[in-house]
């Protein structure tokens, strides 16, 4: 160990950023994880989109009501498992208190101002570093199948985030113009949103780019590494016990996903933040013409379809079930029927690839839905988790107001929000 080294603890998007982040500022880091091999969680196969303009909680009525439908139910884009009811009871109950009108709004617009910053930033480090991840900048696209609905997200965006965010409301002609793939579903799309500031791209393929970046500032990470806790010494921190080592140090960062309560729990600190299991398909489009172009979201069926380099994603649905790590067969099928519906045509040359790629990760969803950023009450601990659906979009300005914080400098935002002690 060398000397005033800072631990991190998590190899995912945040601990990765975390740890470029106070790299910048001087510091010397040390990231820990647990897996083979850095990004293999939650940062592995999400939907591949960094997304300000969604940038709202998933408390809203209309939200809630969804999961309540889907409560033991596995063929619904939100399903509550009945098992794993009780370990959410507490929870939920924050998180229907912060449904009401007006924290929806505010919070809305406290994750959108990170979201921005952060997206920024993402755009900066790409930049500046030539990093290469099948990045896409043409935005994302809201399919409606609803008129009303259409109205209502279009009222919610000028609310929320104003001209922050440029938009453009498409009608049925015009979402066809901007995505040809479309047109065999026209006749049930009323119409669509263009976010034009969004981006998409392989969150597994940029970490592994962040991670070439850290190590080349001389940062060190260790993998194959299980956590036991963390040790205090006066209510300050005082050394990591992994089951190789008991490492010292006076500053750790907990940058762990939903395992991250699981540790600072055995301090003494609970942080409101619960996994909620979130499925991928990736198939192989190689060879086939007139695939996808844009990032879809399907506002009516809660599903995201991302296209990469001879790839195709559909991410989607939410299952509150704890840490269980099933593979539920109505999952995938979900996803396929869903892609079925948006693009039939590219369905029908893909859905026998046997090589098509199912993955599974549990997103740190915070009772409020905002991050957990700061120094917790404890002296030298530090949180970097609650991200929800959001992770990679909120993933580089969460670090740098973290490490802004570590190294008590004023931030270029305001924090307050995310306070790691709140």
């Amino acid at each position: 160990m060398e000397k005033d080294q800072i631990i991190i603890i998590g190899g995912g998007l945040q601990g990765l950023a975390t740890a470029n982040a106070l790299l910048d500022r001087g510091e010397k880091v040390l990231v820990l994880e647990k897996n083979s091999e850095t990004a293999t969680a939650a940062s592995f196969a999400n939907a591949g989109m960094l997304t300000p303009s969604q940038s709202t909680p998933w408390n809203s009525p209309a939200d809630i009501l969804n999961i309540l439908s889907g409560i033991g139910r596995k063929d619904s884009p939100m399903s509550l498992s009945l098992k794993a009811m009780p370990s959410y009871f507490l929870w939920g109950l924050k998180f229907i208190a912060n449904s009401t009108p007006s924290k929806f709004e505010k919070i809305s617009k406290d994750i959108f101002a990170l979201a921005k910053y952060s997206k920024d930033l993402t755009v900066t480090i790409r930049t500046s570093e030539k990093f290469s991840y099948d990045e896409s900048t043409n935005g994302t696209m809201k399919l409606f199948r609803d008129a009303t609905r259409l109205q209502n997200a279009i009222i919610l965006s000028d609310r929320i985030y104003g001209k922050s965010n440029e938009i453009e409301v498409l009608n049925q002609k015009e979402v066809i113009e901007l995505e040809p793939a479309l047109n065999k579903v026209r006749k049930g799309i009323v119409g669509g949103i263009h976010y034009k500031e969004d981006e998409t791209g392989d969150a597994y393929k940029f970490c592994k780019a962040l991670e070439g970046l850290v190590r080349s500032k001389g940062g060190r990470i260790l993998v194959n590494t299980d956590i036991k806790r963390i040790l205090l010494n006066k209510r300050k921190v005082n050394s990591v016990v992994t089951d190789r080592a008991v490492l010292e140090a006076k500053r750790v960062v907990v940058c762990a996903g939903c395992l991250s309560t699981t540790l600072v729990k055995q301090l003494g600190i609970k942080i409101p933040v619960k996994p909620v299991k979130g499925y991928s398909l990736t198939y192989n489009t190689a060879g086939i013409q007139n695939t996808p172009k844009l990032s879809i979201i399907d506002e009516s069926i809660h599903i995201a379809i991302t296209p990469f380099f001879n790839r195709i994603r559909v991410a989607g649905t939410a299952e509150f079930v704890g840490l269980n790590d099933a593979m539920h067969p109505k999952r995938i099928d979900y996803l396929n029927s869903k892609l079925n519906e948006v693009y039939p045509n590219l369905y029908s040359k893909i859905k026998d690839d046997e090589e098509s790629e199912l993955w599974f990760g549990f997103r740190p969803m915070s009772a409020d839905g905002l991050p957990f950023i700061g120094e917790s009450k404890i002296k030298g601990l530090y949180i970097n988790t609650g991200h929800g659906h959001l992770g990679w979009t909120l993933a580089m300005g969460s670090a740098e107001l973290l490490a802004d914080q570590l190294v008590g400098r004023e931030t270029q935002i305001n924090n307050k929000p995310y306070q790691a002690n709140r």
